[in-house]
């Protein structure tokens, strides 16, 4: 129910597991096993004692309301800069540095000779780069924490 957020929270570095579904309690638990702090759309859930002082209900379904929340109530900083040590935003591991020798092969032709900065996931093998994408990203970023 929170996926978006999810991937918006991995971009700017957040440690965000997230699972389109999972059972109520294989989630407590997972919460609780990893020291992960729960945030959920689901109020019968955040009321459970198990997750008390662990959790956020995250009140909106609109994506920005959702992170002005939860920058307000968790003080995250939301910064997507260059020191950002972003994730991947499909598997959640940290994205590393790689030559452009190596990305050229797996990026469009426009795209390797265009950019000389590329960031790539060892889990899933997905390549990103600082495009269009990102400058608006980055954008919406800092409008969201001059509100």
């Amino acid at each position: 129910m929170l996926g978006r957020l999810a991937r918006w929270l991995r971009i700017v570095g957040y440690d965000t597991a997230y699972e389109k579904i999972i059972p109520d309690d294989v989630l407590v638990q997972r919460v609780l096993e990893e020291h992960r702090w729960l945030l959920t759309r689901d109020g019968h859930l955040a009321k459970r004692k198990i997750v008390r002082d662990r959790h956020t209900l995250i009140q909106s379904d609109h994506l920005f309301d959702q992170l002005r929340q939860l920058r307000t109530e968790l003080n995250l900083s939301l910064n997507l800069d260059a020191e950002t040590p972003s994730r991947c935003p499909e598997c959640n591991l940290l994205l590393t540095p790689i030559p452009r020798e190596e990305a050229a092969p797996r990026v469009p032709l426009f795209v390797a000779q265009q950019h000389t900065r590329f960031a790539g996931c060892a889990g899933c093998g997905h390549v990103y780069w600082p495009g269009t994408q990102w400058a608006h990203l980055r954008a919406q970023l800092e409008r969201l924490r001059t509100q």
